[in-house]
């Protein structure tokens, strides 16, 4: 079932990554889509009908396109702050534990990440930087399949230690019109620990992008957001951008691992299957210089597959993207990975931290049998929001960088602006920018 490639059949099948507009939409969603528009519509489509009808006509239309995607009714769409606070003593003792020991750990990190403002002494006047927080936040948590209780701490925390005023989360409503305990807890547990405005709203999708970035009666309009979501909620960032602001675009998760023939197969097998178990679009990949390793770890993974409770989702994620690469050596594994440019990369190999420098594009590394993905999604400290489809060549995992402004200050004594008001004359003039010119030839001849 697990299938073994050649680096050659792997950079022509799975090692190619779909465009957001090329992704398979499901049957069920494509009859869905027919039913509520009443015609064949791409996702581009559907996303620029919805973001632009809640734009238009705010909590009306958020109203009706809940009922029509989520399949609820709801007149009220934020959570109100006791209920927040209450599901605080409804969740589990040793989850609650749990959770403050990764809240803990994740401000820990970023708190460690090095932002301050600074300013160059010039003598006759000086340059810098100042940061200020982005005052209005939304985030977007995904429903789907399973409450992803972690990413509203991870997505939260860089923002609280970035001082941002407002956060408003939004998560799409159960057909009961409710959002899980576990999501509410956390949120309430941030909100005691850190004393912060937290808004919650039952509302998911294209519909809650659009009412965080234009603004409805019941929902703020924020200025940038952050979050990761299917493929209508990414297609709703690209269309607000310029809007707001937002942190990327999010492809589906994924994960290589490169391990050797030092590495146990029970642990790379595992790993594999937890990346999988995400979803079907989820990209779980290991790549080894090792051919008895690769036989090795493929019976280990069909073995372990039949006791897993998502065996049709993982099955589904290793026949659509998943699979192992067997290479001529360690030196053409990470090449293979850098050209990848994943999202999470596990190194299983001997010594791996001589080999960290040689990574150039990967979201995340894990060093070893010890530092597992797993611990990285849920606590070992910095954000899982990490880029996906190739982002890590340009892009970071989300930080508290992306939750701050660098505000340029220009101040020049008298004798430094005459001296640079020569130089910004005649560079505006070869600009043709008659002015731009003018503005500096005045303060060349009448500075006092």
């Amino acid at each position: 079932m697990v299938r073994i490639y050649s680096v050659k059949e792997a950079k022509e099948t799975i090692l190619v990554r779909d465009l957001f507009t090329e992704f398979k939409i499901p049957k069920k969603i494509q009859k869905k889509n027919f039913e509520i528009f009443g015609r064949e519509i791409s996702p581009e489509e559907a996303v620029r009908e919805i973001i632009l009808d809640v734009k238009d006509r705010g909590d009306v239309a958020l109203k009706e396109w809940t009922r029509k995607l989520d399949g609820v009714l709801l007149d009220d769409f934020e959570v109100s702050q006791k209920e927040i606070e209450d599901s605080v003593k409804k969740i589990s003792a040793p989850l609650r534990r749990s959770l403050e020991i990764a809240i803990k750990r994740v401000l820990k990190f970023h708190e460690e990440q090095p932002i301050n403002k600074w300013f160059m002494d010039l003598k006759e006047g000086e340059l810098g930087q100042i940061i200020k927080p982005i005052e209005k936040v939304g985030i977007y948590i995904p429903g789907g399949t399973a409450p992803l209780i972690s990413s509203v701490y991870m997505s939260t925390i860089p923002a609280i230690v970035a001082n941002c005023k407002e956060l408003i989360i939004t998560t799409p409503p159960s057909k009961d019109g409710s959002i899980s305990i576990e999501i509410k807890g956390v949120c309430g547990l941030l909100k005691r620990k850190f004393g912060i405005s937290l808004r919650v709203f039952k509302v998911g999708g294209a519909q809650a992008i659009s009412a965080m970035a234009y603004g409805t009666s019941q929902v703020p309009k924020v200025y940038k957001i952050v979050g990761a979501g299917n493929i209508y909620v990414n297609l709703a960032k690209k269309f607000v951008y310029g809007i707001v602001g937002i942190d990327g675009m999010a492809g589906p998760t994924e994960a290589i691992i490169i391990a050797d023939k030092t590495a146990k197969k029970e642990f790379v097998a595992l790993d594999f299957l937890a990346q999988a178990e995400h979803d079907y679009l989820a990209i779980p990949l290991i790549i080894t210089h090792s051919t008895r390793f690769g036989q090795e770890v493929k019976k280990e993974i069909e073995k372990r597959l039949n006791n897993t409770t998502r065996k049709e989702i993982i099955a589904q994620s290793i026949r659509n993207k998943g699979g192992i690469i067997i290479t001529k050596s360690l030196e053409e594994s990470i090449t293979l990975t850098n050209d990848f440019a994943p999202e999470h990369l596990s190194l299983m190999i001997k010594e791996p931290q001589r080999k960290i420098a040689k990574i150039q594009n990967a979201g995340g590394i894990f060093i070893g049998d010890n530092s597992c993905e797993v611990l990285g999604d849920y606590v070992a400290g910095p954000s899982h929001v990490m880029p996906t489809n190739g982002a890590a060549k340009y892009r970071s995992a989300l930080s508290v960088l992306d939750f701050v402004k660098f505000i340029n200050i220009i101040n020049l004594e008298r004798k430094q602006a005459i001296d640079l008001a020569k130089s910004a004359k005649i560079i505006a003039k070869a600009e043709k920018l008659e002015a731009h010119s003018r503005a500096a030839k005045i303060r060349e001849e009448k500075i006092q």
